[in-house]
């Protein structure tokens, strides 16, 4: 999220437009033939058009860097140097993404533009990301300590270089007649200044919100950013899972420090909106491969055992010769069970030891895991039903409560 006058990163809601067909992600190749050459007046104006354009790309340029010395001043670099190298690897590979694949535009400036971005993380606990005309992009470390993978940092920067590909603060100009660019610094420095409730009342802010221009440029930007993932090595799932934690966390949990997040928790349609979206595309809501939250995962038990954990809920403890190779293929069987969202209705455990999920064998309990837990078989049954129980109630309250 961005802040709200520097379009604050899943800070707004975006509507179903963004649901569209999956041709309109990747750019349709172009048709073969041949084409007239343009007239003197075509040819003309084309160059005109790229003359101006140059010109803009140029000021956003300019502008962004005078916005930059003001941020540089009012905040600390980080020196977190694992932080650092992250952000810059995983911005570095969307930046070149961005640079050479044209996207859809639903707001915002939609000729290409290519930026030299640079991506600098800054001190502070907050969980928060903005970024400035021409390509430079903030991120604080605790936005960076916050997400559950690289694919959930991803989302993050394909959203924030979506904004200034997309030249939104630039379209906010044309759009807002009592916003210039001598206000936007000013407007900046005091979001930054952590004191938004100040904004919350003067007539910038309404303006802004009232015409409406926040909202789609949040829009614009996850959908921008949803493009840009997909022709990237990075699960556009990851963004989901951030704005759900993100949305959830945000009501649960009020002593975090959400920065200027504050004073605008994401909506529930925002998440629900890139899940359609998602489904439309048919791109595949594996929440297991881009969280620890929502993934199944084996460590060391006591007494040489193996205990298979959902998130950090322990599910199973497995022992004897066999744990090494069952939990292996349980891990698999689990983690695709439960990115299907299943209810728990759909689990059982039969008498002679099976796990079963929607009418699926999904682990072989035997004897020596209930000698590993210190139980009796029929206990061990009970209990792992329990837990798998458990943790479907989990994993569907955590997702229903980001809504």
């Amino acid at each position: 999220m961005i802040p709200v006058a520097l379009l604050a990163l899943l800070t707004l809601q975006p509507t179903g437009e963004i649901a569209r067909g999956y041709q309109d992600v990747v750019p349709a190749a172009q048709s073969g033939g041949a084409t007239a050459p343009p007239t003197p007046a075509q040819a003309a104006k084309q160059a005109e058009d790229e003359a101006r354009h140059k010109r803009d790309v140029e000021n956003d340029i300019k502008i962004g860097k005078e916005y930059s010395a003001d941020v540089d001043k009012e905040t600390k670099p980080s020196e977190d140097k694992a932080n650092i190298e992250r952000v810059q690897r995983i911005g570095g590979e969307l930046a070149k993404i961005a640079n050479a694949t044209p996207i859809q535009a639903l707001w915002g400036d939609k000729r290409m533009s290519r930026f030299e971005y640079n991506f600098k993380v800054i001190q502070g606990k907050d969980v928060n990301a903005f970024s400035l005309p021409g390509g430079t992009i903030y991120v604080y470390d605790g936005l960076v300590k916050y997400v559950e993978s690289d694919d959930e940092l991803a989302g993050v920067l394909a959203h924030e270089i979506s904004h200034a590909s997309l030249r939104h603060v630039a379209t906010l100009q044309r759009e807002q007649s009592k916003l210039n660019i001598i206000q936007l610094p000013l407007l900046l420095l005091t979001l930054l200044s952590g004191r938004p409730e100040a904004l919350m009342t003067g007539s910038l802010l309404s303006n802004a919100i009232g015409s409406g221009w926040s909202v789609k440029a949040e829009q614009a930007a996850d959908f921008g950013g949803f493009q840009y993932m997909v022709q990237s090595k990075y699960n556009p799932t990851g963004l989901l899972t951030f704005m759900e934690r993100l949305a959830r966390d945000e009501r649960m949990e009020p002593s975090i420090d959400w920065g200027i997040y504050r004073t605008h928790p994401p909506g529930r349609e925002r998440a629900e909106s890139l899940e359609s979206f998602m489904k439309t595309y048919n791109i595949p809501i594996r929440r297991s491969m881009v969280t620890s939250t929502f993934k199944t995962t084996v460590q060391p038990g006591e007494k040489a055992s193996l205990d298979i954990l959902f998130g950090k809920r322990k599910l199973f403890t497995l022992g004897g010769s066999t744990a090494i190779a069952r939990s292996d293929n349980a891990v698999q069987n689990l983690n695709a069970f439960f990115d299907s969202q299943p209810q728990m209705f759909e689990m059982t455990v039969t008498d002679d030891g099976w796990v079963m999920g929607r009418r699926q064998g999904l682990l072989k309990l035997e004897p020596e895991d209930a000698a590993a837990a210190d139980i009796g078989f029929d206990a061990y049954r009970a209990d792992a039903l329990k837990q798998m129980r458990a943790a479907i109630f989990t994993l569907s309250y955590r997702i229903w409560n980001s809504r």
